[in-house]
Parts: structure tokens; sequence; C-alpha cells
């Protein structure tokens, strides 16, 4: 997710000092790729509802028959509350997301997409700890994905592939204090890209009822500066057709995060923030009503996080839609996320408490072409 966790695993490397040596860690994946997708928890991979699908199973663009594009602007906030030793802060970062979404029908049932969205990123701000964190730095590897897709529909039966090009702008902020020379800044910024894909098949079971698989292939690239390791990404979407304009999306997701993720040449990252301890699991459930212009959409997800010390993180979702003209339709959502609550006693005593919060709100703009 975008800005996933800030200090989120500060009381850790704490503990460590105290207790045992552990590694500890957290990783993401943005799942905001539109807001329509958004109010239905991206569960909505077996049923395409708009041109953003293709960020999910590009097979199932092939339910499409117009060329539609679809664009969204989220704006995106995660705040960090802890307390260590009983000292409290606070930190917030909140961050603008865009994406879009384009799709082509072809002849002979072929399909064409072109997706780009943010799908992994991070903001994280940690603090100068004696010892563990020495020096105050802030993690920025923001990461882009151009994905062209095509897709090809045989009778019920849709097979879907992505080429996804992967852009790193990152920001590395470190300030160094000494005795002897005072506190001085290092700035570093630099680019870089990777390669991935997606493979998946969609398949219409009945009049009521698709199932859709994809598989999001691993990427791995660096260069003197940032090495990035995502990991490769199972997931099943079934949408069933309850009454008329009533649609029940569910999926399940498996993320082999353990030892992928995002680290910095200049950065032990003792903390263990930015690569995963351990695979995750993540199930959503979307509800999408349609009546007359208007769209309702309610979501629920729940992520196994991917650190050492488990939990779930949970979110909540409510958005919805407009026709404003035959070819013109508007999106928004909002989305609640409450993280696994950290905390650590020593002797009973409570040292360390982290709590995590974030909240997002999503507007987009899809049309029809003739």
């Amino acid at each position: 997710m975008f800005a996933k966790l800030a200090i989120r695993l500060i009381w850790t490397g704490l503990c460590s000092l105290c207790v045992i040596p552990s590694a500890n860690a957290t990783g993401f994946n943005f799942w905001e790729s539109s807001a329509l997708n958004s109010s239905l928890a991206a569960a909505n991979g077996a049923r395409a509802r708009d041109a953003s699908v293709l960020a999910l199973a590009p097979s199932s663009i092939t339910q499409l028959q117009d060329t539609q594009l679809s664009a969204t602007l989220n704006f995106y906030s995660v705040a960090t509350d802890y307390e260590i030793f009983g000292q409290e802060a606070n930190y917030e970062v909140a961050n603008p997301v865009p994406s879009g979404f384009f799709v082509l029908p072809l002849r002979k049932n072929w399909h064409f997409g072109l997706g780009i969205f943010s799908r992994t990123a991070a903001d994280i701000s940690v603090p100068r700890i004696p010892l563990l964190n020495p020096n105050e730095v802030r993690l920025q590897p923001i990461l882009v994905s151009l994905t062209p897709s095509l897709a090809y529909r045989w009778g019920s039966l849709s097979l879907g592939m992505s080429l996804e090009y992967i852009y790193a702008d990152y920001g590395f902020d470190q300030t160094i204090c000494r005795p002897t020379t005072g506190c001085n800044e290092i700035n570093l910024e630099g680019k870089n890209h990777g390669w991935s894909g997606n493979l998946s098949t969609t398949w219409q079971i009945s009049e009521r009822l698709t199932l859709a698989l994809s598989h999001q292939l691993a990427s791995d690239f660096s260069d003197e500066n940032l090495q990035v390791a995502l990991p490769p990404i199972t997931r099943v979407y079934l949408s069933a057709q309850m009454t008329e304009g009533l649609y029940w999306h569910n999926s399940y997701s498996y993320s082999q995060w353990k030892d992928k993720g995002m680290s910095f040449t200049g950065y032990p990252d003792n903390l263990g923030l930015l690569v995963g301890q351990a695979n995750s699991h993540r199930y959503a459930t979307g509800l999408d009503y349609e009546i007359d212009k208007w769209r309702i959409g309610l979501g629920f997800s729940v992520d196994q996080a991917i650190d050492s010390f488990g939990g779930s993180d949970y979110r909540y979702r409510v958005g919805g839609g407009y026709q404003l003209a035959d070819r013109w339709a508007l999106d928004f959502n909002f989305m609640y996320e409450s993280y696994a609550a950290k905390s650590a006693d020593i002797s009973g005593t409570p040292v360390v408490k982290v709590q995590n919060r974030g909240s997002s709100f999503s507007l987009g703009l899809r049309y029809l072409f003739e």
C-alpha cells in the first residue's frame, strides 16, 4: 500500500536490545487501482465493470463491449501513533495517487488494454533511536506500473496477459549527527526500472457465476542505491449475480512476501521496515448494486501482516457512482483501514505501543467511446 507504514515496528528493534535478537519487517501492495475497484475491495476481478479490471485480471477485459477510458485520483493518508518509554509522537503522511486505464475491443474476440497505476510504494519516516537507528531517515521508494494487456475470448473462456514495466522513483534522506561535527543531511534521489507480468483466465460458468484466476510474476531489479524484489501473487476471483442489478464479489490472494521487498544500500534497516518476514493471505468481499443511474458499492478486506509478529489489517470501504450522461460516469469511494496494533512489555511493564490508521478518498471518471 501507499505509505503502508511509518514507524510500524520501532518497538521490535527496541525490544531486541532488551530481550532477544529479532528481525521484523513490513511490506505492502496498494490495492486502490480505481475508485470503482476500491469500493469493492478489489474483489471484482471476475466481472468487468470498467477498464480498470485489467489491474486485477487482464482476461476479464473481454467482457467489455465498448472502448472505455477510466481515470482516478486517490487521496491517501496514513497516521502512526507511537509511545516509547513514555514518550509519545505522531506521524502522518498523505499523498495523491493517480491512475488510468484504457480498453479497446479488437476483431475476432481480441481485446487490448493499457493501464498506469501504482501497486507498490512507501513513504516511511524513522526517528533517531540510539544504538539501533542512530540517524533520522526518510525512505521514499515509489513504484509506478505501465501495463499493456492483451486478451482473447473463446466461448465462455478468456485468456489474458499483461506485460508490466515498473518505473521506480526513489528518495533517501538521512540526518547524521555527531558531537564533533554537528548534524549533516544526506539527500539521495534516483530512478530505476524493471519488468513483471500478469497471466490470467476468466471462465463464465453460467449466466450468474464467473470465476477468474490470475498470477502476478515476481520482479527483481536494482542499481547502486536501491534493490527491489517484488513477490509473486496468486489470486482467485468469484462473482455471482444475486438478483437483478446486485452482484457479490469475492477474492482470495496469496503473496509470497517472505524475504521480498525493497532495501537501500546506505540504510541497514535494523527495524525491518521494507522486507517481509512472512507470506501474506488476503480475503476480500464486495457488494455491487445498480439502480437507475446510481451504483452503490460496499467492500471489506482482511490482510495478513507480513512482519514476524503477524496480526491482521482490516479495511472498510463504501462508494458509489452516478451516470452523468450517456457516455460519462462518475465514481467515488471512501476507505478506512485499521492496522494490527503492536505493543511490547518488559517484566509486565508496557514500554512500546504502535498503532497505525489510514484512510483514502477516491474520485474517478469513466468514458465510453462511440
